[in-house]
């Protein structure tokens, strides 16, 4: 405690006692017993006031760099409470401000327009965080030294509590942020088993729609999706449409948007289309970072600015529907797939029984078939008919296209084979009938190619039709190979006007006649290369001793080993006949 000597005059004392030590402790104690940043910065400008007799004082803390701001202020008007201003090169020590190089600090015009001229920096670790100004109610040129060491004692004292009480502040809003985050994962965790649990995309909608009434507080929205690369609304609540170019021009936008932020092309123009319409953010619908949709959300209902958490809820939220949107979508298709894939097989089981389940004998010869089903349904056919004791009728057609409506066609052709075979008609006649059947039923981009020929035991001839077939081969003795191509236009394309021509062949003892599909001389490589009818013939002849079903054996057994490591996309069919 300061004591005075008895020659003091009365000044004197008062001064002393106003800068009594005593009252630095009382200070100290009051300022930092409150966490209330205005008290502490109201007291500790009050204080200051009081003691060096001031009229007027204000505090700026800092905002961030170089950049402070006012925070309180007396015998100052309000109007310049939260003003900002750039301060550079702040002494650490008392300034008085009129003896101040005014082109040095320039930010000391403030100061002077507010008749501020003695400022105290603020500092905790040599890091000033405020500014302190006074205006002595007597004008001096200078502080005693006593004055100023007291001030400076209470300016760091005042300096402590305060970043005292700006870490605590911040701590709690900190906290504050915290629990919002949470009660928002919260929501989304309750929002999303909801999500999660419906599969139809109406339903879907609806919990959107609920959600950004209940949650967000807006009755206006829209929700738009990507369609066959185009973006259409599923959902609107807004008071007018959108334009499909404003719907395509919104639709690359990547972040969450106020609709005041867009003032750049291509969104300048429509920024107003969607104003009229109630819309103030948008929010891209995102699956694996590519937009999917666009979520419009307008003013809430409780009025207030969008905020970024808002904005970070809003994109969780669209972005939690989005997905279940998706999820949906995949299980319909799923759902979908497997019933088409029960479909086929049920062709698929209908079209073998359609094929031939025992082959006929004839006598000199060995006869052996074979189909290979690929995924898909397809649209091949093979036929041995006997026609008398020493004659056969061999088939072998391939439809064009896959699936249901291949088998279909498929299943009638056979239905016609079996229903003029036993008219006894020449094989013209009878590709004829057929021709003109499936011409006269099918669409223009339905047809089938087509051989058929009767073999007869007795005379080892045969006499055949090819309707744009794949020219099967008779393999002879002499290990050459020949060509049966004779015929006439493949079935269905037009009617016919030209007989078909009938070709003739010997097929004599050790020889073979080979029939076969487009699957078998067109297997594809995982390189994506054919094997051939090269290959084909190479296998022929390698195995011209053998038996019909070591033959046909030898060949499937080439054409899955060329597509190893692929799909098989095309049925594998054949007939072979050798003669024994």
């Amino acid at each position: 405690m300061a004591r005075l000597s008895p020659s003091s005059s009365q000044g004197d004392r008062q001064q002393t006692d106003r800068f009594d030590l005593s009252a630095l402790f009382e200070f100290s104690n009051i300022v930092n017993a409150s966490l209330d940043l205005n008290f502490i910065l109201g007291h500790f400008l009050l204080t200051i006031m009081g003691k060096i007799l001031s009229t007027r004082g204000i505090i700026l803390l800092k905002k961030e760099e170089e950049k402070f701001a006012v925070k309180t202020t007396k015998g100052i008007h309000t109007e310049l409470l939260n003003t900002e201003i750039v301060c550079k090169k702040i002494p650490q020590r008392i300034v008085y401000v009129q003896r101040e190089d005014a082109r040095k600090y320039p930010w000391l015009k403030l100061f002077r327009e507010q008749g501020i001229s003695v400022l105290i920096p603020l500092l905790v670790r040599e890091r000033i965080f405020g500014i302190a100004g006074f205006s002595p109610l007597q004008k001096i040129k200078k502080l005693g030294q006593k004055e100023e060491t007291y001030i400076k004692s209470l300016a760091n004292i005042a300096a402590t509590a305060i970043e005292k009480s700006l870490i605590i502040e911040e701590v709690k809003q900190v906290n504050r942020r915290l629990d919002g985050k949470v009660q928002e994962l919260n929501t989304l965790f309750e929002m999303s088993k909801e999500f999660n649990a419906a599969l139809d995309a109406e339903r879907l909608l609806k919990l959107l729609s609920f959600s950004l009434l209940g949650q967000v507080g807006t009755s206006r929205y829209f929700v738009c999706l990507k369609k066959e690369r185009a973006m259409q609304v599923v959902l609107s609540r807004l008071q007018k449409e959108l334009s499909p170019l404003c719907l395509e021009a919104i639709s690359t936008i990547q972040q969450p948007t106020l609709i005041e932020s867009l003032t750049k092309k291509p969104y300048k123009v429509f920024c107003s289309m969607l104003k009229d319409a109630g819309v103030q953010v948008l929010v891209p619908l995102k699956i694996q970072n590519e937009v999917k949709g666009i979520l419009g959300v307008g003013e809430r209902m409780r009025g207030g600015e969008y905020t970024q958490t808002d904005l970070e809820f809003l994109s969780s939220l669209g972005n939690l529907a989005m997905i279940s949107l998706e999820n949906a979508r995949l299980f319909r298709d799923a759902i979908e797939k497997q019933k088409m894939e029960d479909e086929l097989l049920i062709a698929r089981e209908i079209q073998k029984g359609l094929l031939p389940s025992v082959l006929p004998a004839i006598p000199h010869y060995d006869i052996a078939a074979t189909n290979i089903s690929s995924k898909q349904v397809g649209g091949d056919y093979y036929d041995v008919i006997r026609l008398s004791e020493t004659k056969v009728l061999v088939a072998i057609g391939d439809v064009s296209g896959k699936g249901t409506p291949a088998s279909l066609l498929m299943a009638n052709l056979q239905a016609a084979i079996h229903a003029l075979v036993p008219l006894g008609l020449t094989l013209p006649e009878l590709s004829a009938r057929v021709n003109d059947l499936i011409f006269e039923n099918t669409t223009s981009d339905k047809f089938i190619t087509f051989f058929l020929a009767i073999i007869d035991s007795e005379t080892k001839s045969l006499m055949y039709v090819n309707a744009g077939h794949n020219p099967p081969y008779i393999l002879h003795k002499d290990g050459t190979l020949e060509r049966l191509d004779k015929g006439g236009i493949i079935f269905g394309v037009m009617k016919t006007m030209m007989p078909y021509e009938q070709g003739t062949a010997q097929l004599n003892e050790g020889e073979a006649l080979i029939l076969f599909t487009d699957g078998v001389s067109e297997a594809m490589s995982k390189e994506g290369e054919e094997l051939g009818e090269p290959k084909l013939e190479e296998v022929i002849k390698a195995n011209a001793t053998e038996p019909a079903e070591k033959i046909l054996n030898e060949i499937v057994a080439a054409v899955q080993q060329h597509s190893t490591g692929t799909t098989q996309y095309d049925d594998i069919t054949m007939v072979v006949v050798r003669g024994i």
